[in-house]
């Protein structure tokens, strides 16, 4: 049975998650006239500690010295992206800590729950060093005002955005919006316009209205379609008895990505091992929330200072963990990140005019951390 108290929390998960849209509406200003870089973005950083891991296994790692850089390092505040909803990275980050990861790698974490839009403040500030960031858009929106920071790995390849509309209803692409009224929190996303765009849909021929965080204000008459998260929204709905279907922003050349991993640049040139070893701490932790998910959820409820509501983080983690799972890079390990997401990102970004012009892959993404992790899409851990 779906509980007032349910819907309350999962309104305002959704609401707090799509508070930052409105925010990027308003961007821009401060873009670089650079093109688009199609050359790798990982360059390794400046090297101050113990060589980073092979791409052949472990040869030549000297653990106990990688440990005592790691150390060496402090503490290391990371920022959630949405207090403690069962979400990547915010899973594995709380697992890792949970399970002694952490601990094992010399690293010192300090996990403070928030929002990940306050989280790229405190990372452009130096007040964290390690942030979850909803997707790639926010990191570059980010770096476009200004601000030190990288991705440093993405865990889902493809987007947790939709378009919900009635089961029975006609509207089955972005041409069939034609006439039709959606509604939107905050602003139109970046995503919603490259769909219309990739259909042959101008902006000026849909009805878009900025509604609240009820999804029930879908009901086909006065609104029919609305963006929803496909990990909150559809759930609410199927609780309450409505049939609903959605509508893929990636078949219709509108595909984001989401649980990124972002770093104060400053941080992590200092201490490459530190970051290195804290994604391979995330990378065990998610393989073993994936073997115990009750577990781990359990977990998250447990640290959590309010209301906790299990049954829908439940949901959002079997969502999100099957997207993640569905869409890894062929060959790589979980976390890795291709040039393409981030930047069919910063293209939607430019023909929204959240930014003015497309900036460098090199400044907003970086691989290196990542790559060095893995031996293929096998974890290097110390034996």
């Amino acid at each position: 049975m779906l509980t007032k108290r349910t819907i309350k929390h999962s309104l305002a998960v959704a609401a707090a998650m799509s508070a930052f849209v409105a925010v990027l509406a308003g961007c821009g200003g401060n873009g670089s006239n650079t093109a688009a870089s199609s050359a790798a973005a990982s360059s390794p950083p400046a090297a101050s500690a113990p060589a980073s891991s092979s791409p052949g296994g472990q040869e030549g790692i000297d653990w106990v010295a990688r440990k005592a850089a790691n150390q060496a390092a402090g503490e290391i505040r990371y920022s959630t992206g949405y207090y403690y909803a069962a979400s990547s990275p915010d899973v594995q980050t709380i697992m890792a800590d949970e399970l002694g990861y952490f601990e094992e790698l010399g690293l010192k974490v300090n996990i403070q729950p928030g929002l990940d839009s306050q989280g790229m403040k405190f990372l452009a500030a130096g007040q964290a060093q390690i942030s979850s960031a909803g997707n790639p858009s926010l990191v570059i929106t980010s770096v476009d005002s200004g601000a030190d920071i990288k991705g440093v790995a993405t865990f889902g390849a493809v987007g947790v955005n939709a378009l919900m509309v009635m089961d029975d209803s006609d509207i089955h692409t972005p041409k069939d919006l034609v006439g039709k009224t959606l509604g939107y929190k905050g602003a139109v996303p970046a995503y919603v316009l490259s769909m219309l765009k990739s259909d042959g849909v101008a902006r000026e021929q849909i009805k878009a209205v900025s509604v609240g965080y009820d999804p029930r204000v879908l009901d086909g008459k006065k609104l029919d379609a609305l963006t929803v998260y496909k990990t909150n929204e559809p759930y609410i709905m199927e609780k309450l008895g409505i049939k609903v279907r959605l509508i893929d922003p990636g078949q219709f050349g509108g595909e984001t990505s989401f649980g990124v991993v972002a770093v104060n640049g400053k941080f992590a040139e200092e201490h490459p091992t530190a970051v290195e070893d804290f994604l391979r701490a995330l990378s065990r932790a998610h393989e073993y929330a994936l073997q115990h998910p009750e577990e781990a959820l359990k977990v998250l409820e447990s640290r959590s200072e309010s209301g906790y509501d299990l049954d829908a983080e439940t949901n959002r983690w079997a969502v999100e963990s099957k997207l993640v799972q569905d869409n890894l890079h062929e060959g790589h390990g979980v976390a890795w990140q291709a040039e393409e997401q981030w930047q069919r990102e910063m293209d939607m970004l430019v023909q929204a005019e959240v930014i003015k012009s497309p900036l460098p892959l090199a400044e907003v993404m970086d691989n290196s951390y990542i790559n060095a992790i893995y031996n293929g899409a096998s974890l290097i851990w110390p034996e």
